[in-house]
């Protein structure tokens, strides 16, 4: 069986090199793992991600050489050697001698390379200094977040704050399971059972719904519902809602018919359709519309969003436009349109909803939300009300 560090390599080898996500080559390289064999790999994995550019620092000061300079497959063993030893508090020769063997296995010529880096790091590491300025670049460094990101964080709420949600983002996730029938939330070890009426689901959701007054609706068309989170917990809201729930991805569909068999939920219809193909031919009251995003809300849970958000954002806002464009079609008059996303960038939330407003002049912001986190995930909402009626 392949050793555990050799499959972290992997799994950062598919997210860095190829573009795969953290939690989907996570998945893949630990089936048919054990326990403690998965727990390490996401330890490792999650870790080096999480830290990337810190454990860069910590080579560039120990080393005296540029990463840049490091191919990029050197790179991946160099940096979990120096979260092993950082981070996880293994001994240092023994981490130097395992990674050295994977290079020698699986890095052409560059084993004796790696040998010598790790071994200067080993020298010197102790000696290195953390980045202790608030200059844009040392907190770049010092948090792992790319200079932009840092940039961005610090135009929209001040360096001070941009720096507590840095660490907060840094942090290991919480789990929290909602109960349907009680509307109440409680954190959740993952070594546990669900109850049969709970769901995990973030905070962030319920806060969301909560401050948007959604509980006046009879009938609800959820455009990308799988695995089932918002018909679930609209349900709660309203227990007599019925709701036609339908996602393009058919296994999540799959997913989301066992959660609702489970939680022996009613008038909850699933069909695998994508949003931008469909004919339903009807109207409802509320449209719930949780668009494809960045999920730059979610960095404590997928780190590895930190890296690569910018290639996305290229693409999403015209496609989120298109999204609401075709949903408005199933909004009745007097209806709404719930936009939501878990993301922390105007570009996918405000701006694309302002110039959907500015174009479609029957809609009106009703209320929104916004948050960037703390204590749970960052995300947005907000109820667009479609002009033809009284208020509810």
């Amino acid at each position: 069986m392949e050793n555990r560090r050799l499959t972290s390599y992997r799994v950062l080898e598919e997210v860095f090199d190829k573009g795969a996500s953290l939690k989907d080559a996570y998945k893949r390289a630990t089936q048919g793992k054990t326990a403690r064999e998965s727990d390490f790999i996401k330890e490792m994995t999650y870790g080096v991600t999480r830290k990337k550019l810190l454990l860069d620092w910590y080579f560039v000061k120990a080393v005296n050489k540029e990463m840049t300079n490091v191919s990029k497959k050197s790179k991946h063993l160099i940096r979990m050697a120096i979260y092993e030893i950082v981070f996880m508090k293994h001994k240092d020769y023994a981490v130097l001698s395992s990674i050295v063997d994977i290079a020698k296995e699986n890095l052409r010529n560059q084993d004796k390379f790696v040998n010598w880096a790790l071994r200067e790091f080993l020298r010197n590491y102790e000696k290195v200094s953390l980045p202790d300025s608030n200059d844009k670049q040392s907190l770049s460094h010092l948090y792992s977040f790319p200079q932009h990101l840092v940039e961005y964080l610090i135009s929209e709420v001040g360096t001070e704050r941009a720096v507590q949600l840095m660490q907060f983002y840094n942090e290991k996730p919480d789990y929290y399971a909602f109960n349907i029938e009680t509307g109440e939330y409680r954190e959740f070890s993952t070594d546990e059972r669900l109850s049969s009426k709970e769901y995990l689901l973030d905070p962030v959701y319920l806060n969301i719904f909560r401050f948007l007054q959604l509980e006046k609706v009879s009938t609800v068309l959820d455009c990308c519902a799988a695995p089932g989170g918002k018909s679930f917990l609209l349900k709660s809201f309203v227990k007599d809602a019925k709701i036609t729930a339908i996602d393009k991805d058919s296994r999540r569909v799959d997913t989301m018919k066992k959660n609702i068999e489970r939680l022996d939920l009613k008038d909850i219809k699933t069909s695998a359709v994508d949003i931008l193909a469909s004919d339903l031919n009807k109207v409802f009251d509320l449209v719930i519309l949780d668009v494809p995003c960045t999920a730059t809300g979610t960095i404590r849970k997928n780190p590895d969003v930190k890296y690569n958000y910018r290639k996305k954002l290229e693409t999403l806002p015209s496609l989120q436009y298109s999204m609401l464009e075709k949903a408005d079609e199933y909004v009745k008059e007097d209806g709404f349109m719930l936009y939501m996303t878990c993301s922390i960038l105007n570009q996918e939330n405000y701006a694309v909803v302002s110039d959907f407003v500015a174009k479609n002049g029957d809609y009106k912001v009703y209320s929104q939300f916004f948050s960037f986190g703390m204590p749970f995930n960052g995300g947005y909402g907000v109820l667009l009300r479609k002009s033809g009626g009284k208020d509810v």
